[in-house]
């Protein structure tokens, strides 16, 4: 589904990433998921980070699609509420880039 919107996906986060100066390193966007790789301001945690990015693209697609909310979300939400956050610790910038951009979801 998330397909059908894909590049105003792409639009809103680089403009979520503006707006609280992170860094979008790289971005998948799957039929049921999105995978983010952001650079972003310690003050800032995964959760946080995460309802940045959820809470102003979900307002805005349900906004312009209120189709999509009956079609596919049967009147719930475009997200749902749980999230994973994974530092770089143990990989290199470059294996997670691959990860994101080669992996099929």
């Amino acid at each position: 589904m998330l397909e059908l919107v894909r590049d105003e996906l792409v639009e809103l986060f680089q403009g979520t990433a503006e707006r609280f100066s992170h860094e979008i390193v790289s971005i998948e966007i799957a039929t049921d998921h999105v995978h983010l790789f952001v650079e972003a301001d310690p003050k800032w945690s995964p959760a946080e980070i995460a309802k940045q990015f959820k809470r102003y693209s979900r307002r805005t697609i349900l906004k312009r699609h209120p189709e999509l909310k009956q079609r596919y979300f049967w009147g719930s939400g475009l997200w749902k509420d749980g999230y994973y956050a994974g530092t770089m610790d143990a990989v290199s910038e470059d294996v997670v880039r691959r990860y994101i951009e080669e992996t099929e979801h």
